[in-house]
């Protein structure tokens, strides 16, 4: 069988066709493992950023939703003078941080300043001064500094 295979790719030669030889070159499959190779790399770098960014989309959405708890737990609990929020108004700064108890990577506090933006910009209603605001961060077990994550203000 050896020899007939071998007869075969030299009449084929001598009539000038190519032999019946099956396969890849050498630098065929090179180039195959390194586009191969790119892709895979490509997806194990995208993949962490991923992660990553959901992870935040989660924290965002969570923090959002503690403080508008947090408006409404004040808003319920004040009184018809507004006591609470009056107070919260006349803070000189932020209030003491205070971590939530059911969710121990998130903390809190009010303010009538925004933290995110302390400037008052006169044509930006949003920093301006002596608006109650609850303010979601990170808390300092968790992260090690209290990073900012969502303010949200109110008021009545």
């Amino acid at each position: 069988m050896e020899k007939k295979t071998f007869n075969t790719i030299i009449k084929r030669r001598i009539a000038g066709k190519p032999p019946f030889i099956k396969g890849f070159s050498l630098l065929e499959v090179l180039v195959s493992v390194a586009i191969l190779l790119a892709g895979i790399i490509s997806i194990v770098n995208f993949f962490p950023l991923g992660l990553k960014a959901q992870y935040r989309a989660a924290d965002l959405s969570r923090a959002a939703l503690l403080a508008n708890m947090k408006a409404e737990e004040i808003r319920r609990d004040c009184d018809k003078a507004g006591e609470l929020l009056n107070a919260i108004r006349n803070l000189r700064g932020p209030s003491q941080i205070i971590t939530f108890p059911n969710e121990p990577r998130l903390a809190y506090c009010f303010s009538e300043i925004s933290l995110k933006d302390p400037h008052d910009d006169p044509d930006d209603t949003r920093d301006d001064y002596g608006v109650a605001r609850v303010i979601i961060m990170y808390s300092e077990e968790f992260r090690g500094r209290n990073e900012i994550l969502y303010e949200l203000r109110f008021d009545q």
